[in-house]
């Protein structure tokens, strides 16, 4: 009898509930910005159904937003969300091989895992896995603006390598697909912009991008387009703020 109570709570049939009521529930908690709330209702959905791969994103992306607001002294628990998080994007990247959407979890989980790697050989190998993933998403779809934001992004922090960093890449790890420079970061970020207008997100790129090559009055505009836009997003209040951070460096 007890073995039999634990299936029918685990499957949701015991309060009949069904595997996509689970994960719709899951999606209406992500929408009011309840991650954590979130996340327990998309494994629910898991636990249910292993091969449910919109659950599998939606949970990896969940997790990587615990994650990436976890503190310095938070590192060990940190990691061990952002691996879930990855394994979670891998099965929904095998699932659907051409679902941009699980391809992005899967960025998201390598760029944390980057900021937080000690070894240089581990951070050139994840920065090349996340730049194979943008260009994969940008062959199933040529309008995803998060892949390029994402490619802007690469472009963006490799560009403030300085020269010996990134001839110690090209000589001991192999270099990258990609010649770097802040210019092309930019045009990444303009392109993603362009699908997708009404990103702070992207928009917080494109301003950082502009202030880096000293197109000063083009990032004030920027950052102000930004600041004038509603919330959308979980992060959204810490991008704005961001956004705020950068405008008054400029304007000083």
């Amino acid at each position: 009898m007890g073995v039999l109570f634990a299936v029918l709570f685990s499957t949701g049939i015991l309060y009949g509930q069904s595997i996509e009521s689970f994960f719709e529930d899951g999606l209406s908690l992500e929408k009011q910005f309840k991650v954590e709330e979130a996340l327990v209702q998309f494994e629910l959905a898991i636990q249910s159904d292993p091969n449910h791969g919109e659950a599998l994103q939606h949970a990896s992306r969940m997790l990587s937003n615990i994650a990436g607001r976890m503190q310095k002294n938070q590192l060990a628990k940190k990691k061990k969300l952002l691996k879930k998080a990855r394994t979670y994007a891998q099965k929904s990247i095998l699932l659907n091989p051409n679902n941009p959407e699980a391809r992005l979890a899967h960025i998201i989980t390598l760029g944390l895992l980057s900021e937080i790697a000690t070894n240089p050989h581990e951070k050139v190998v994840d920065a090349r896995l996340i730049h194979g993933e943008a260009v994969r998403i940008l062959e199933i779809e040529t309008t995803f603006a998060e892949a390029y934001f994402v490619l802007g992004k690469w472009q963006f922090e490799l560009s403030k390598l300085n020269w010996m960093e990134l001839m110690a890449c090209r000589i001991f790890f192999g270099g990258f697909p990609e010649e770097i420079s802040m210019k092309a970061a930019l045009n990444y970020f303009e392109k993603a912009t362009e699908f997708n207008q009404d990103s702070i997100l992207f928009l917080y790129g494109q301003a950082s991008a502009q202030h880096a090559l000293g197109e000063n009055q083009k990032a004030v505009y920027t950052l102000n387009r930004a600041l004038a836009l509603p919330l959308a997003e979980p992060d959204d209040t810490l991008r704005k703020d961001r956004c705020s951070t950068l405008l008054k460096q400029i304007i000083q």
